[in-house]
């Protein structure tokens, strides 16, 4: 008989890495928790809502479109709620961690030379790449938890004098977990093409910036409107998440991820370590 002789999967890095990146976690939660509050402090009092939609109305079409667009507007409670999940603030946590945490645990430690010494063990490249996914796209879709609840919590501080359909915010949720998971996994697959964090975090940054300047442009600008369906962007649309939920939408980002996620295991197994 022959003895099954496969490496167990490595629950020590796995924690190692876990209490290692909680705090940058919880950080980025705080303030993602706390923006739900702050927005829902704004729309629950009807004066300060027409100060924030005059002020809205003189700035810059493509920054209205960056808030809501046409949900903006008096009298539209839940629409006025969802600032707070497509905040630039929010967006920018969000790519943070999705694009800093993948390009730490990948690049960044063979670019220190720790990779030598975690490979050194009874550990695989797989084994450290599963690691690092799993991380990476719990810890995006675990912050989209905290977002969900902080409107929960939110709406039940402050009275808006109407019932919130909260069926609608985890459908946003939900969505705004696969956009980050996608974001996730590209990451995940520029940590495992490229040698130096730096060049990995700039592509991965590069590509979703541009991705969601094309998307905003492409709002406003009929001639750029062909562009919009190759961003990410596209796919976490309001209207067609307030009217049910958005199959297709959702299926285009799971593909993304898992081609992604794949891809980045593929060239990662196959890349001499160390560099």
């Amino acid at each position: 008989m022959t003895r099954n002789t496969a490496t167990p999967f490595p629950v020590a890095l796995l924690r190692f890495w876990f209490v290692s990146i909680l705090p940058v976690w919880a950080a980025v939660a705080l303030v993602i928790f706390g923006m739900q509050f702050a927005v829902c402090g704004i729309v629950h009092d009807n004066e300060n809502v027409k100060m924030f939609l005059k002020f809205i109305d003189i700035l810059p079409g493509i920054v209205k479109t960056s808030l809501g667009g046409d949900m903006l507007q008096a009298g539209n409670t839940p629409g006025l709620i969802a600032i707070g999940y497509h905040h630039p603030l929010v967006l920018f946590l969000y790519m943070f961690f999705a694009v800093g945490i993948p390009t730490a645990l990948l690049t960044g430690e063979v670019q220190k030379g720790a990779m030598e010494l975690i490979l050194s063990r009874a550990v695989t490249k797989m084994h450290v790449y599963i690691c690092a996914g799993v991380l990476t796209l719990v810890g995006m879709f675990a912050l989209v938890i905290v977002m969900f609840l902080g409107t929960v919590g939110a709406t039940n501080v402050f009275d808006f004098g109407e019932p919130i359909p909260f069926d609608l915010f985890f459908r946003i949720a939900v969505n705004a977990g696969l956009l980050a998971g996608a974001a996730g996994a590209i990451s995940l697959l520029c940590a495992a093409v490229f040698r130096r964090r730096n060049t990995a975090v700039g592509v991965a940054v590069g590509f979703l910036v541009i991705n969601y300047f094309v998307y905003i442009i492409s709002q406003w600008w009929p001639r750029m409107k062909f562009l919009e369906p190759v961003t990410l962007f596209h796919y976490v649309q309001g209207k067609i998440i307030f009217q049910g939920w958005p199959v297709r939408d959702m299926s285009v980002l799971t593909a993304v991820l898992i081609i992604a996620a794949v891809a980045g295991a593929v060239i990662w197994r196959r890349r001499d370590l160390p560099l």
